[in-house]
């Protein structure tokens, strides 16, 4: 005899809701900050410095190109003096503080477990003051709660909270990123588990009443050419470089035309897989022009690209992209000509 279902069981079932298959689209800038073998013990070498304002172009060029957050991760360092610096964990704060007023969509640095959020929120004030700009927090699944609950009454003078971007890599942080995260980082290979992630994500906030606000992106690492197997020539120089600590260990990888980039991109979001992607490039300029110029306007043909809230429409979007790119390569020409 057939029964029908308790209203209990069906509240374990997800929503049924159609995949929208816009993508959101972030790119991942710690690789302009100071090169990690810097801190070399016992190097005698001068300090070496990020150039704040070539972060800032490329933050410009990515944002004006539809790109809706650059993130800076928690081993981006400013200067390369650690030894007598002992707040360099401030460093990605501070640089999306700097480049604020160039930024007109997401700044997102990357805090370690601990931090003093009551110093970074008062930092991070600055860039959600800026016209179009926001400002995230990656954080640590430890402190998702702190930071997503006000701690001072003063919060609303310093502006609204950062949005929480947390990484999930186990059973608790899912739970953790239901209920505080709205932002979600998967770094997963596998499409089918990629897709397990997100929606076990997508069920802890539904449990937490907060259905529909958090985001599930995966890491891509991106290096494209004229043709594919150009581009899995110079992937494989620029890992051959890079040695074997690569910080995109672990990412999903795209090598090859734009077009098989956006396919990537496409199919992982069409199949539920993920709401979208934060890009790792290959190389500085290169594979950043390749998504400001390249990735981006074709997402944007196909119809899959996130619109921004808030943000310009796409026709001028698309006819900025050329200038974007330009202000990247005067930026390079400018550090190139100082360093010689």
């Amino acid at each position: 005899m057939c029964t029908v279902a308790s209203s209990t069981s069906l509240s374990l079932l997800p929503s049924r809701t159609p995949v929208t298959g816009y993508a959101t689209i972030g790119l991942d800038l710690t690789g302009l900050g100071v090169p990690a073998d810097s801190f070399a013990d016992g190097a005698d070498l001068p300090v070496e410095k990020a150039d704040v304002a070539r972060i800032a172009s490329y933050t410009r060029a990515a944002h004006t190109s539809g790109v809706s957050f650059v993130a800076l991760g928690e081993s981006f360092r400013l200067r390369s003096d650690r030894a007598v610096r002992h707040d360099d964990w401030l460093d990605p704060v501070v640089a999306a503080r700097r480049i604020a007023p160039h930024a007109c969509a997401g700044i997102v640095p990357c805090v370690p477990a601990g931090a003093d959020l009551d110093l970074v929120e008062g930092a991070l004030a600055e860039a959600s003051r800026q016209q179009g700009a926001w400002a995230g927090l990656q954080l640590t699944g430890a402190d998702a709660a702190r930071a997503a609950t006000p701690r001072r009454s003063t919060r609303s003078q310093r502006g609204p909270r950062p949005r929480v971007v947390l990484p999930v890599a186990s059973e608790e942080d899912v739970e953790l990123a239901g209920r505080y995260a709205d932002v979600v980082r998967i770094r997963e290979t596998d499409v089918e588990w990629a897709r397990e992630l997100r929606y076990a994500v997508r069920a802890a906030a539904r449990a937490a009443g907060r259905e529909g606000a958090v985001r599930v992106v995966a890491d891509l690492h991106t290096v494209v050419s004229a043709d594919r197997e150009s581009a899995q020539e110079r992937a494989g120089l620029i890992t051959d470089i890079a040695g074997e600590a690569v910080t995109w260990a672990g990412a999903l990888a795209a090598y090859g035309t734009a077009g098989d980039v956006a396919d990537v991109i496409q199919s992982w979001t069409d199949g539920g897989a993920a709401d979208g992607f934060v890009v790792l490039p290959g190389s500085l300029p290169a594979d950043v022009a390749a998504l400001v110029r390249g990735i981006v306007p074709e997402l944007r043909a196909r119809g899959i690209l996130e619109d921004r809230p808030g943000g310009p429409a796409s026709a001028p979007l698309a006819r900025s992209a050329a200038g974007s790119t330009t202000a990247i390569a005067q930026a390079d020409r400018r550090r190139a000509v100082a360093v010689a």
